[in-house]
């Protein structure tokens, strides 16, 4: 296993480092107090580079992880994700970030292994609303509204 992660690490470093090299070569738009385009790719080079690097330092000590569940059930929740997020995809236009969100948090939710409906309705009405009030307020991005908000 540690073989593996050593491969993925150094894959995922090139790749990182390539992105990152894209980051740096995006333009200025050169307004006050304002983030520039480069601000979110940049925040994910460096998220992205602190993760490979953990993978690479943890590969190069030895340490493999065995998975907690069967590989038929990673696979099949994996592809129930990837599901989901196709269809998320195709009806954020329509029916806009919030009213697309909540369904598609509900389900993630549900296949990373959360039962309990009061945690389930919460969190996939929570997380949503936060993103929502995180980019409107916070960054005046705005996002799809479709029928919604």
């Amino acid at each position: 296993m540690a073989r593996r992660d050593l491969i993925a690490a150094l894959v995922l470093l090139g790749f990182t480092a390539g992105f990152g090299l894209l980051t740096l070569r995006l333009p200025d738009r050169g307004l006050p107090n304002t983030p520039g385009p480069a601000f979110f790719p940049g925040l994910i080079t460096l998220a992205l580079g602190i993760l490979t690097i953990a993978l690479l330092v943890r590969s190069l000590r030895g340490i493999a992880v065995e998975p907690a569940v069967l590989p038929g059930a990673v696979a099949t929740r994996g592809w129930i994700a990837i599901g989901a997020f196709v269809v998320y995809l195709i009806v954020m236009p329509a029916l806009g970030f919030l009213f697309a969100s909540v369904p598609f948090f509900a389900v993630l939710t549900w296949v990373y292994g959360e039962r309990r409906l009061a945690v389930v309705t919460l969190t996939s009405i929570a997380v949503p609303v936060a993103l929502l009030v995180i980019f409107r307020s916070g960054f005046q991005i705005l996002l799809p509204s479709g029928i919604g908000w």
